[in-house]
């Protein structure tokens, strides 16, 4: 009996403080042996916002069931890992780190830092935090998350809605002087001349062809020929001649140009197409197979959350999503047991 009135005064007790809200720390939902409090919430309302101010959040509802659902979310990916022995040390956090700034072909931990705020725009610190949840998510999508590989329907669907946005190929033929000199007299002399070829051009086309194939053509091409290329690599050979090539129709040829390799040109466009699907199939598959591992993903904590114990006992969560209150009734039939 001293042991049941002792349990019965210490729910008492707890019972007034949380209804008088003097709980420094309330829990606001539990997930198997782990619990939300009010501490993990507060210092996760910012970070949230950090994290999606640029990209779209998988979390619906108001800001507090968005919060809270990304705190669940959280502990499911603990959870689940400690179930498959996964395990963050300090010492992977600081590998991972290593082998990410050596793919950034980044040394200096200081100028890494400053590239990962400017890249994902967010404090490093913050970016260094959510690593540990990163890992583990990884390492769960290999072992516990199916994710099927996209289909060529889907690959098909997806160039067809995007081949705008990926760019064009073109073929096209160029003729260029180069100066053999930086003189007043050479600049003179070669701006002379591909003058004069431009009004043998526009007097007669067939003969741009002729003119590029001669031996007044100093291009680096052979008759000055540039077979179907995708227009961002021209742009990292010669920003000029893609500029030109992007406003010309096939068929038509540019007015004179200087380029920064300091040649006078003209270029005539033989061809453009959008970018042929072969071309960009592997992308398009990464792109498809990195939109199914996050659907993927988002599906498998909804499943995980029907198949572990979780309470909430946030009330305007429970208002909003339209949910029953956990039964807190205390029962002193178990305490005696």
């Amino acid at each position: 009996m001293k042991i049941l009135f002792f349990f019965i005064s210490v729910y008492l007790l707890t019972s007034l403080s949380l209804t008088a809200g003097e709980t420094i720390n309330r829990i606001i939902a539990t997930i198997g042996q782990k619990s939300v409090t009010q501490m993990d919430y507060d210092k996760a309302l910012e970070k949230y916002k950090l994290l999606f101010k640029n990209t779209k959040s998988p979390y619906k509802g108001s800001l507090n069931t968005q919060i809270i659902d990304f705190l669940i979310s959280r502990l499911i990916i603990e959870i689940t890992s400690d179930e498959e022995t996964i395990t963050v040390t300090p010492k992977r956090i600081e590998s991972e780190i290593s082998r990410i700034m050596e793919n950034s072909g980044i040394s200096d931990r200081l100028a890494f830092e400053k590239h990962i705020t400017e890249r994902m725009g967010i404090p490093f610190q913050v970016w260094e935090e959510e690593l540990p949840y990163q890992i583990m998510k990884n390492q769960l999508i290999q072992v516990r998350v199916p994710v099927r590989s996209p289909t060529e329907e889907e690959i098909q669907k997806w160039y067809n809605q995007n081949k705008s946005k990926i760019g064009f190929e073109f073929k096209y033929r160029e003729i260029a002087i180069v100066p053999k000199n930086k003189s007043f007299d050479e600049e003179d002399r070669v701006s002379n001349e591909i003058n004069q070829i431009k009004k043998e051009i526009r007097k007669d086309k067939s003969s741009f062809n002729l003119i590029a194939s001669g031996p007044r053509n100093n291009s680096f091409h052979r008759n000055g020929f540039v077979d179907w290329t995708p227009i961002g690599e021209i742009f990292k050979e010669n920003r000029f001649v893609a500029n030109y090539l992007m406003q010309l129709k096939e068929g038509t040829f540019s007015d004179v140009f200087r380029d920064e390799k300091n040649r006078y040109c003209i270029i005539k466009v033989e061809g453009k197409r959008f970018t042929p699907l072969e071309v960009i199939r592997r992308y398009i598959q990464n792109v498809l197979q990195g939109e199914k591992i996050e659907a993927s993903f988002d599906e498998w904590i909804l499943e995980r959350r029907k198949e572990l114990p979780i309470f909430i006992y946030d009330k305007s969560y429970l208002i909003e999503n339209k949910l029953e209150a956990p039964d807190e009734s205390f029962n002193a039939n178990k305490l005696i047991y």
